[in-house]
């Protein structure tokens, strides 16, 4: 048991010294292109390295055969105790030693080779695919350049930490030496003596090895913080192999997709031409549905060539992120399909918005003009436009219009609103309508200027009625003269004020008989372009009126209220007699 654990710290030391030495191969290749170009500059920097390499080999060579020699001792040591305890210790020593000495030899070879990697060599057993292996392999290119990428970083991190932790350890192990050396002053009985001497030697051979490991280690990062002298060599080495390998495949990618958009961007211009005589590009108008349909494919034919470059070229790295953006992409085009399906329903005309209809926006009538990537909405009576996108239209619903009105007004009609106000419309557009109220100017929204319901007197006109009332003592001529007197004071009257011909009817007829006056209710429907007048006309009539009594004597009445006191102690029945016989 013991044997196979040592032999297993043996082989976990030899990878662990293996993938030293990998991280350490870059840091020898740069190495050398700062040899080469300082090799003017300093012509015996290379002798100086390379008799430094034979010291290293020597140090380490003569450090092998130590612990060759000391291997040697514990198993002829191992041969003689019959105490258990004791064996697996001399086993565990020989087992440390022995990796120490595996560690050793990787090292030699690894300075006396030039730092090559050696893992290349080795050859791997061929393993069952399966669909994880797969997606692995199909990562491992992105992953690699990216670890390529952080290599050095992270090799000098390693050192960094591994040159910490020596020493570190160095300063334990002299401490257990400063320990152990106090006893020499002490007189130790032969059988503590010698423990303790040998015990002094394996701790002053361990601070030796451990020194050793913290110089290689100090020399690997060494080596890799010499790469930096050499930046613009390396940079320029990089920046003209990516020319010639990836960047080259990326032209060509780029130029073939070029190529083809161009032809097919030749061929629908040739197509408006030939269907709707036209060189210009109308099909987000005409036919949207044909326009995108071909736009998907000609974007779906230039992904396959991008692709196809990608593997003729080899680009494994190109390839997989392709393949990774077209995943993403699909998995957004998998929460994004019903949107989609919902817009091309409304490129199709069977969705709940069409084209030329009549739709409801916030309060206000549009027309659907076009229904495209952005749907354009109108209204013809109002300046301005709203773009909408398409995927919105589908909260609405417009209907067929017919013969019907977009907006209640147009710049220059008069209109009452609400409150009572007589106002001339300014400018009207599909945010704001300007009024002009008793010569002032006001703005209003538009949705709430059509939530007023307010009444045009400029378009079809506007009617006005009236009370007129005359005394009972004219009752023998108030059904039949006194109506026509009135009319034609009126007329007259409107004829001297230039607005007779503004008068579509005019109706006046009696009405009731009032308490006091009999009363006369006068009608009168008014063109639009007396629409200014509204108020004006209103008190024209009366004028009109009172100028008719005046000339033919008519008496006007007013309301007589008799008032009883309640100190009258009369009967209601006399008073009531009293006031009939009067």
């Amino acid at each position: 048991m013991f044997k196979s654990l040592s032999i297993t710290h043996i082989k976990a030391a030899a990878i662990k010294n293996l993938a030293a030495s990998g991280l350490l191969l870059l840091g020898s290749c740069f190495q050398g292109y700062a040899q080469a170009e300082l090799h003017q500059e300093q012509p015996a920097a290379p002798e100086i390295k390379l008799q430094n390499t034979v010291d290293n080999l020597v140090n380490i060579q003569k450090s092998i055969e130590t612990k060759q020699e000391q291997v040697r001792v514990l198993r002829e040591r191992l041969k003689k105790p019959d105490d258990a305890s004791e064996k697996q210790e001399l086993e565990q020593k020989i087992a440390r030693i022995r990796s120490d000495i595996s560690s050793l030899q990787i090292s030699f070879e690894h300075l006396a080779l030039g730092g090559i990697n050696r893992s290349i060599l080795n050859e791997q057993p061929e393993q069952q695919i399966n669909w994880q292996d797969e997606l692995e392999q199909i990562s491992r290119p992105l992953l690699s350049t990216l670890k390529e990428l952080t290599a050095k970083p992270r090799q000098v991190d390693s050192l960094n930490r591994d040159i910490e932790r020596l020493q570190n350890q160095i300063k334990v192990i002299d401490k257990a030496l400063e320990s152990i050396s106090s006893f020499n002053n002490q007189a130790l009985p032969q059988v503590a003596a010698n423990p303790v001497k040998q015990l002094l030697l394996d701790w002053q051979q361990r601070k030796e090895d451990t020194q050793r490991k913290l110089e290689i280690s100090q020399l690997k990062l060494d080596s890799l913080l010499t790469e930096g002298e050499t930046w613009q060599t390396s940079t320029g080495e990089l920046i003209t192999a990516f020319f010639k390998g990836r960047g080259l495949t990326l032209f060509l990618a780029i130029g073939i997709s070029l190529i083809i958009w161009l032809i097919s961007k030749g061929l629908l211009q040739l197509y408006w031409r030939w269907l709707y005589q036209t060189k210009h590009d109308i099909g987000i108008t005409r036919a949207p549905l044909f326009y995108y349909s071909y736009r998907l494919v000609t974007a779906i034919i230039i992904v396959f060539a991008i692709l196809m470059v990608f593997y003729i070229r080899g680009d494994v790295l190109l390839l997989t992120l392709a393949l990774i953006a077209l995943a993403g992409g699909a998995l957004t085009l998998r929460q994004t399909l019903p949107r989609y399906a919902a817009e091309i329903r409304l490129l199709l005309g069977v969705g709940p918005v069409r084209e030329d209809e009549r739709v409801i926006l916030d309060g206000v009538p549009f027309k659907v003009d076009s229904l495209s990537i952005f749907t354009i909405l109108r209204n013809p009576a109002l300046d301005g436009f709203i773009r909408l996108p398409l995927h919105e239209m589908n909260d609405y619903t417009s209907r067929p219009t017919r013969k019907e009105t977009w907006f209640p007004c147009q710049p220059g009609d008069h209109v009452l609103l609400a409150s009572g106000s007589l106002a001339r419309i300014i400018r009207q557009t599909i945010d704001l309508v300007e009024v002009a109220v008793v010569d002032s100017i006001m703005q209003m929204r538009t949705r709430d200027f059509i939530e007023q319901n307010v009444r045009n007197l400029t378009r079809e006109g506007f009617g006005i009625a009236c009370t007129f009332g005359i005394d009972y003592q004219h009752q023998a001529i108030c059904l039949d003269t006194v109506p026509e007197l009135l009319k034609t004071a009126i007329t007259e009257h409107f004829e001297q004020a230039g607005l007779k011909d503004d008068i579509k009817d005019i109706l006046v007829e009696f009405n009731t008989a009032g308490s006091s006056s009999l009363d006369y209710r006068i009608y009168m429907i008014i063109r639009g372009s007396a629409a200014n007048a509204y108020y004006r006309v209103q008190r024209m009539v009366q004028q009109a009126c009172v100028n008719a009594c005046n000339r033919e004597g008519w008496v006007i009445p007013f309301t007589q209220v008799t008032v009883h006191s309640a100190e009258d102690s009369r009967p209601l029945e006399q008073a009531a007699s009293e006031t009939s016989t009067a």
